[in-house]
């Protein structure tokens, strides 16, 4: 009687902890993790804590349109590619932008960005069908405007297309999105020191997903469910100066831009707040972020980044049973760059100067290090982004 009923308590034991496993969540804080949530279209904020929203050009232009109004010359590109995550291990992230000025007060933006999952461990889930597939993507395709209002005043906005192929061949979601943002520059002299010039501050803010409308449909033949859509409203502030180097250092060196003897350096704060949108389809939970970073230009060729960002997520117990797998996102970054004058380098055969910026460090963590994870997840902690512009001169 005794091993009867130690049988049925082991066995009852055993059955509990299965079906616990199966309720055991890793938090997605979209519909459109992947475009939003794994990894920016920019090596330049990916290591400076994510801090894109007081950074210039079109790489973070969907954080911020005004991003744009900043670039000053007639046409310039940027080409990003990032690989790695801690979940979806096998992620790729590659982004292609382009500027155009109309004139000193109009810049229009072009930019797609796509997120391809292979061979993927997970399921696409539609309605309580779990669909098995090899290959997953999200894309962005966007186009954007800045001008600048009044002086050192740019307000921007963007139109937004998204769409998801959840099953390889078939686009199972699709939305579009208008988000929009404003920047402001302006020269102080806060901290008056004989030998620190160039001081600047900036401050913006943007709104991505300005509709407010946080639902999406998810189809796939006759299932049809209905996903969370992020919106969010984020503020941040930039701090430069430049400090004096001793041009013996580089005297003589092709290699550096002579006409620059200084240290540009660069402090970025940000903060993120995800707004409940009109209709309550995120039942997760919303989060916010906080990200710092320091960016800092030598002889204005060697560039040398690192941050820090924390994003609050859900932990613990889930409302609707079960537990979450993930924790807070957090973690310090790192980063470094090179501004190359090929113009100059070339004698004119080159039309253009580039700026090449690098990320080889660890992703920042966001999964309980306390559980077991199913083999791939957690195994590779490694981030390799790279970023590629081009400014054309004419």
């Amino acid at each position: 009687m005794k091993k009867t009923l130690l049988s049925s308590l082991l066995l009852l034991f055993l059955c509990q902890g299965v079906h616990s496993q199966g309720r055991l969540s890793y938090y997605t804080p979209t519909h459109y993790l992947g475009l939003f949530s794994l990894e920016t279209t920019s090596a330049r904020a990916s290591g400076m804590g994510l801090t894109y929203l007081t950074l210039d050009g079109i790489d973070h232009a969907f954080n911020n349109p005004a991003s744009i109004g900043l670039t000053n010359p007639k046409i310039s590109s940027h080409l990003n590619y990032a690989n790695g995550g801690q979940t979806r291990i096998n992620s790729h992230f590659p982004f292609l932008g382009l500027t155009y000025r109309i004139n000193e007060k109009l810049n229009l933006g072009f930019s797609g960005f796509k997120w391809i999952d292979n061979q993927t461990i997970w399921t696409t889930d539609i309605s309580g069908s779990s669909i098995s597939v090899d290959k997953r993507e999200q894309n962005m395709v966007s186009v954007t405007g800045a001008y600048e209002v009044i002086e050192d005043l740019y307000l921007g906005a963007s139109g937004v297309y998204l769409y998801e192929e959840g099953v390889p061949g078939h686009i199972t979601s699709n939305d579009f999105i208008v988000n929009v943002g404003a920047l402001y520059e302006k020269n102080v002299e806060w901290i008056k020191v004989g030998n620190l010039t160039n001081q600047k501050f900036r401050v913006a803010s943007s709104l991505v997903n300005a509709a407010m409308n946080n639902r999406t449909e998810q189809t796939y033949e006759d299932l049809l469910n209905f996903r969370s859509m992020i919106i969010f409203l984020s503020a941040g502030a930039f701090y430069h100066f430049s400090l004096p180097l001793a041009s013996r250092l580089v005297e003589g060196k092709k290699f550096f831009d002579q006409s620059s003897q200084q240290l540009d350096l660069g402090l970025h704060l940000q903060f993120r707040d995800e707004l409940p949108g009109k209709d309550p389809y995120n039942t997760q939970g919303y989060t916010s972020a906080f990200g710092a970073g320091t960016e800092a230009w030598f002889f204005n060729t060697i560039g040398l980044r690192m941050g820090y960002y924390f994003e609050k997520r859900p932990k613990g117990t889930r409302p609707e049973g079960g537990a979450w797998v993930s924790t807070d996102k957090s973690g310090f970054t790192w980063g470094y760059g090179v501004r190359l004058p090929l113009y100059r380098w070339s004698e004119g055969q080159f039309p253009f100067n580039t700026e090449v910026n690098f990320v080889t460090g660890r992703i920042l963590n966001a999964i309980r290090k306390d559980f077991s994870h199913r083999p791939p997840i957690g195994e590779n902690n490694f981030l390799f982004s790279a970023g590629l512009n081009l400014q054309w001169i004419p």
